[in-house]
C-alpha cells in the first residue's frame, strides 16, 4: 500500500520530528510504501534522515518531496501552506496513494489535491501550539482553521497524540471522529542501555524553552551541588533559554549544555546518564501531551524524576519513576534526585529498559493507527 504523508517537521532537524521518523520506518518495515512532504532541510539534516530511515535493510525507503518554509517567525506556516498548496497536486497526480496522513499545519495547503484525487486523509495532531506570543497566535488561527477546513472537506477521522488531546477538541468541539490514538513510542532497538559508571551525571534532552520552566534545572542543580555531591549535569537541546543556559554553564563547574545535537547522537547521550530530569509546568498545552522523552529515556534505561502532571502520571506506577508536583520548590527536587542517585540505578534501569521494550516501543503504539489506514486503504 501507499502512504502519503504531510508534515510541517523538518525532519531529523526538529526536535519534535521523531514521530514522523519513527512511524515511517514502523510502517515500511510492514510493508508500506511512503511518501513524505515535508519542509526543505540542510544537507547534513538530510544524510541524518536517510540514516535513521535505513535502519531496516529489507524495508523500503521513503520517498521526500520538499517544501519551502520560511525559518522567520509567524512566516513558517505562510509560506509552507502556500508552496504546498501548488507542488502537492503533482505529487498526488504522480502517484498512486491509497491514503494520507496530514497534520494540521499542512491542511489549508492540501485538502484540495486530497479531494480532487479522493484519496481518503486523516488529520494528525501531534500539538496544538504552544506559545501565546503574536506568532503563536498566528499559529493558533490556523490551527482552528486546520480542524474546520478538514470538517468541510471530507477528511476522515482525526489521529491526536494522546486521549487528553481528544477529549480536550472533543470539549471545544471540534474533535473529529473516528479517533485513532497515536500515543509517542520510541524505537528502542537504537537506543543502549546506560552502564552507571564514572561521576553521577543527571541529564536532559529536549526543548529548552522558558515555557517548559527549563532553568529550574539550573536552580535544582545548584541545590544539589550545595550539598557536597559529586556530579554533573549535562542538557542537550534549543529553544529560547539556551543562550541563558550556556551563559550560566560558564558559571557552574558541574554543568555541561551542548545545545541541540543530531537525531542519530541522542541514544549515545542518553547512555551517558545516570537521571532524568523534567520539572515541566502544570500548563494546558502540556496536559494534552503524549511523553515521548520519559519514554524515550526509559528505553535508555535511566530512572527519572518528573513533574506530577497528566502526561507523566499516564506512564503508571513505575519504581523507575519519582513525580514531584510540579509547583513544588527546587529543595523539594533536590531531595527526589538525591534519593534516585543513592538507590539501586542499575536496577530500576533495567526494570525501565524492560518496561520500554514490552510496552513502549513504535510497533506497539502504532497498531490503532496502522489498523485504521488499512481499513481507509482497503487492504485485504
Amino acid at each position: 500500500m501507499n502512504l502519503l504523508w504531510v508534515t510541517a517537521k523538518r525532519l531529523g532537524e526538529d526536535l519534535a520530528s521523531t514521530t514522523q521518523l519513527a512511524v515511517t520506518n514502523s510502517l515500511a518495515k510492514r510493508g508500506w510504501d511512503v511518501t513524505i512532504v515535508a519542509p526543505k532541510g540542510s544537507a547534513p539534516q538530510q544524510s541524518n534522515v536517510s540514516s535513521e530511515l535505513d535502519a531496516d535493510e529489507n524495508s523500503s525507503k521513503p520517498t521526500f518531496f520538499e517544501v519551502k518554509r520560511s525559518r522567520k517567525p509567524g512566516l513558517g506556516w505562510l509560506t509552507f501552506g502556500r508552496h504546498l498548496k501548488k507542488m502537492l497536486p503533482n505529487v498526488v497526480k504522480g502517484g498512486s496513494f491509497d491514503v494520507a496522513l496530514v497534520e494540521w499545519q499542512a491542511v489549508a495547503g492540501s485538502h484540495k489535491a486530497l479531494t480532487k484525487f479522493k484519496i481518503p486523509w486523516l488529520i494528525v495532531d501531534r500539538s496544538p501550539p504552544v506559545f501565546r506570543s503574536l506568532a503563536g497566535q498566528l499559529q493558533w488561527f490556523e490551527y482552528r482553521r486546520a480542524y474546520k477546513l478538514a470538517s468541510k472537506n471530507g477528511v476522515a477521522g482525526s489521529v491526536p497524540k494522546s486521549q487528553a488531546l481528544a477529549d480536550w477538541n472533543r470539549q471545544h468541539k471540534r474533535i473529529i471522529e473516528p479517533v485513532s490514538i497515536l500515543e509517542a513510542g520510541v524505537d528502542v532497538s537504537r537506543f543502549n542501555p546506560s552502564n552507571f559508571t564514572g561521576k553521577p551525571s543527571i541529564i536532559y534532552h529536549g526543548q529548552l524553552d522558558k515555557e517548559r520552566n527549563i532553568m529550574q534545572l539550573v536552580d535544582i542543580g545548584s541545590l544539589i551541588a550545595e550539598r557536597g555531591i559529586d556530579f554533573k549535569m549535562r542538557i542537550a537541546g534549543a529553544g529560547n533559554c539556551l543562550r541563558e543556559l550556556q551563559k550560566t554553564a560558564t558559571e557552574h563547574e558541574w554543568l555541561e549544555v551542548l545545545g541541540p545535537i543530531p537525531s542519530d547522537q541522542i541514544p549515545l547521550f542518553l547512555s551517558s546518564g545516570h537521571v532524568a530530569l523534567f520539572p515541566l509546568p502544570d500548563g494546558e498545552n502540556w496536559r494534552l501531551a503524549s511523553p515521548l522523552k520519559v519514554r524515550e529515556w526509559a528505553a535508555a534505561g535511566l530512572p527519572m524524576v518528573l513533574s506530577n502532571i497528566t502526561p507523566h502520571k499516564s506512564i503508571g506506577d513505575r519504581n523507575w519513576v519519582k513525580l514531584v508536583e510540579h509547583d513544588a520548590t527546587s529543595d523539594e527536587w533536590a531531595n527526589q534526585v538525591e534519593e534516585l542517585l543513592n538507590s539501586d540505578l542499575k536496577k530500576l534501569g533495567a526494570e525501565a529498559r524492560s518496561d520500554a521494550e514490552t510496552e513502549f516501543d513504535w510497533d506497539i503504539t502504532t497498531r490503532e493507527l496502522v489498523l485504521k489506514i488499512i481499513e481507509l486503504g482497503g487492504a485485504k
